[in-house]
């Protein structure tokens, strides 16, 4: 099998903490990673994917590959495979640091399915939303977010929703955010 599916195993089992070895440690996996990413990865798959014994050893679906990745804290199996640090790396992806943002700037935001969002910099990282597709997120809501990273999930700080603080929302989480930024 592929050194880095092999790789991404060994990083699972060091996110959760625990090697992966009885047939009950394969239920709960399958039942964590249902719960963390609300996609199926059967039991049955994860053992051949551990290389249990009596079970064949496959090549895993891309799809399965992905789902395992995002479980791991990545946006899918690629950039687990791009990411020879594992856990740190300089972006080097177009982004945008708030603090230099004019009061007044549009920053228009597309993510999938069909997500689209524009909201409008009032000063020192903090924005409101003045257009919304397709989101629970609605106009009016204010939050702060300090960077802007294009194919990466953006991090909503102190958000307020319909006059609640929601503390933190995470939008893009999967396959990250697309963004434009205007000065109309």
């Amino acid at each position: 099998m592929n050194k880095e599916a092999e790789k991404l195993c060994k990083v699972i089992e060091k996110k959760v903490g625990h090697s992966m070895e009885s047939p009950q440690d394969f239920v709960w996996l399958s039942e964590q990673i249902w719960q963390t990413t609300h996609e199926k990865v059967s039991v049955n798959t994860l053992k051949r994917l551990w290389k249990i014994q009596g079970y064949e050893v496959t090549v895993p679906r891309r799809t399965t590959l992905d789902v395992l990745a995002w479980f791991a804290g990545y946006k899918d199996f690629v950039t687990f495979c791009m990411d020879k640090e594992e856990n740190s790396k300089i972006i080097l992806t177009r982004h945008v640091q708030t603090k230099d943002l004019e009061k007044g700037i549009k920053v228009h935001l597309t993510w999938l399915p069909d997500r689209k969002c524009v909201f409008t910099h009032l000063g020192e990282g903090r924005f409101v939303i003045s257009e919304v597709e397709n989101s629970r997120l609605s106009v009016g809501d204010t939050f702060e977010c300090s960077v802007i990273i294009e194919g990466e999930p953006l991090y909503l700080n102190n958000l307020i929703h319909k006059g609640k603080n929601n503390s933190l929302y995470v939008i893009g989480k999967v396959s990250g955010i697309h963004f434009e930024v205007t000065e109309e």
